[in-house]
């Protein structure tokens, strides 16, 4: 009986133990067939892109072009760089192991190019953590001799590739550094476009100046292709069709060559923090824009820049030419005598007497002429021509604030340029809220003094200065300034032309600027005039210095100015010169733009 009990209980648990080993093998079955037959494309997909690669093609950035369309500003050169793709250099067992494989491939490569290896373990460990699927760059811009070394290398290093990339070239070094501007490398900004390639190069894109602006027109259009390697890493079959890459668009500039080359020339040889803007009168093209002092994108690397943003005594990053910080001094005054002409609170042959001071009352202290003996009865020529502090300070107080300041505005002042360059400031322009914010008071009679004379509570850039100047010398339209006169494929054909665009139309009548004009044909031409400093013999001019005034105590000194245009006959361009802590307008500025016109002219 008890036998019989312990053999069904043996055979009961034996039917329990193959139950158990026969839904184990079902599972086992189950999963065998979803690995195999339901997961099987997924599986065989992810060993193809061992050995398929999908490479995003970089396009051909842009190249920029002087005003003739021939001359090249910015152009591309090849660069060869080294590569490792990681996980084809993969070796078994630990990390460890693939690590110093890696090591040692790049240690043979620096051996045979005579470069040092770039990375140490601590950045091979980094590079997996962060960039686990991306090849890591071994050796930046080969020349021809390391190529050659390192594609003759035997046995061959698995993994590597040597591949060519676009860097920005710079035929005229040093020139034209803060239109131009520079592009720096990043991937593509679409995480979905970066997500369909098995790894994507960074591509040039702008930073700063007409690269930055453009960007967009100069970038082109990314293609692709795809690709098998073999076990060595190394490219050996393209598969399909590839969809190539279509190169971004050329700007051709507004910019003369050799202008753009004199103005930076005659602004080194100054020595000084300066800035120079020349355009067309009829247009506004800007045909020059030089800052000193400047830097050069051929030799500029990550700690060049970083040293000259720290330079805060000379500041060479800034763009001086579209900087709309500065105190016009003197070179407003011709807006003044058009404001006053226009209101009728002066006629042309009016004498007023220039003592050497002006006294708002009685009590008052005097605001000083230049000239403390006075120049005695001045006309409005007369006025402009000695630029007379007194004369202005009263034709101001006449003429008052709220009709002065319509035809500053008019002339583009308080207004950003709408240059096609980033960082054109719009400068200040006050109105009677702001000095109620500013100065916690109204405007007051002091402060239409101070700003008829250029000394008050007003800031322009020097390319503002040039575009008004031009206003003047076309018969009153401000025009917008511009750089890119047109845009072209990569086929040579024309995509877009810049066409010039008024903004403003000075509220004067065209006695008012003919009046004005013969003032500051006087300023160079006649003999007491305060610009003699500028004539030269290539072109005729008219103009206006100005001297400001700035900062307290110690730190006090003067930004000079000169404003001209010319020929005088027939204006066809207007220039402003402005030079920081030099001793006058007519002293330090002037002679620059004599300097400029005489070289760049004289040689056409």
């Amino acid at each position: 009986m008890m036998l019989d009990f312990e053999r069904a209980h043996f055979l009961s648990r034996l039917r329990i133990l193959a139950g158990v080993m026969l839904v184990l093998m079902l599972a086992l079955l189950a999963r065998l067939w979803t690995v195999q037959v339901h997961q099987g494309g997924g599986h065989r997909q992810a060993i193809a892109r061992q050995s398929i690669r999908r490479i995003r093609l970089n396009p051909v950035r842009g190249r920029l072009f002087a005003a003739d369309g021939q001359t090249l500003l910015v152009d591309n050169r090849p660069s060869f760089d080294v590569m490792f793709h990681i996980p084809e250099m993969r070796q078994p067992g630990p990390r460890a192991r693939t690590l110093e494989f890696i090591l040692e491939q790049a240690r043979r490569l620096a051996e045979v190019s005579g470069r040092p290896v770039p990375f140490d373990r601590e950045d091979l460990e980094r590079h997996f953590r962060v960039y686990p699927a991306l090849p890591i760059t071994v050796f930046a811009d080969l020349n021809v001799a390391e190529q050659a070394a390192i594609s003759e290398l035997l046995p061959p290093v698995p993994g590597m590739e040597i591949r060519v990339r676009t860097l920005r070239s710079y035929p005229f070094p040093g020139l034209a550094t803060h239109l131009l501007g520079f592009a720096g490398r990043r991937p593509p900004p679409d995480q979905y476009e970066r997500d369909q390639f098995s790894y994507v190069m960074p591509e040039l894109h702008g930073r700063a100046g007409l690269e930055l602006v453009y960007d967009q027109l100069l970038s082109g259009r990314a293609g692709s292709r795809l690709v098998r390697v073999d076990t060595l890493g190394f490219v050996h079959q393209q598969i399909g069709d590839s969809q190539e890459a279509r190169s971004g668009h050329d700007l051709v500039l507004t910019v003369d060559l050799r202008a753009q080359m004199v103005a930076e020339r005659v602004l080194a040889a100054s020595g000084r923090r300066s800035a120079l803007v020349a355009v067309e009168v009829g247009t506004g093209a800007v045909l020059a824009m030089a800052s000193a002092p400047s830097y050069d994108l051929s030799t500029l690397t990550a700690a060049d820049y970083t040293r000259l943003s720290e330079d805060d005594a000379n500041r060479p990053l800034v763009n001086r030419a579209i900087s709309a910080g500065y105190l016009p001094g003197s070179i407003i005054k011709p807006l003044i005598a058009l404001s006053a002409l226009e209101a009728g609170t002066v006629s042309p042959e009016e004498l007023i007497d220039c003592n050497g001071g002006y006294r708002l009352s009685p009590k008052a202290r005097p605001i000083r002429c230049w000239n403390r003996s006075g120049h005695g009865p001045l006309n409005l020529v007369g006025a402009i021509k000695h630029s007379c502090n007194p004369y202005f300070i009263e034709i101001g107080q006449r003429t008052g604030y709220d009709r002065i300041r319509p035809v500053l505005a008019a002339a583009g002042l308080g207004e950003a340029p709408a240059l096609d360059l980033n960082g054109a400031g719009a400068g200040l322009l006050p109105t009677r809220a702001w000095a109620r914010g500013h100065y916690q008071r109204d405007w007051i009679a002091a402060d239409t003094a101070f700003l008829s004379m250029g000394q008050g509570a007003l800031n322009l850039s020097p390319l503002q200065a040039a575009i008004y100047t031009a206003a003047i010398a076309n018969g009153g339209t401000l025009y917008r300034p511009f750089l890119v006169k047109a845009v072209r494929d990569a086929q040579n054909n024309y995509r877009q032309q810049t066409a010039p665009q008024p903004r403003h139309r000075l509220p004067v009548a065209k006695s008012s600027l003919e009046i004005v004009r013969q003032g500051m044909v006087a300023v160079v031409n006649d003999e007491d005039g305060s610009a003699k400093a500028a004539r030269n013999p290539a072109i005729s001019l008219a103009g206006k210095t100005g001297t400001a005034e700035v900062g307290h105590g110690e730190n006090r000194s003067k930004n000079t100015w000169f404003i001209a245009y010319g020929p005088i006959e027939e204006p066809r361009y207007a220039v402003a010169v402005l030079v920081e802590e030099g001793q006058s307008g007519g002293s330090t500025a002037a002679p620059l733009a004599s300097q400029f016109f005489a070289t760049w002219l004289r040689a056409q």
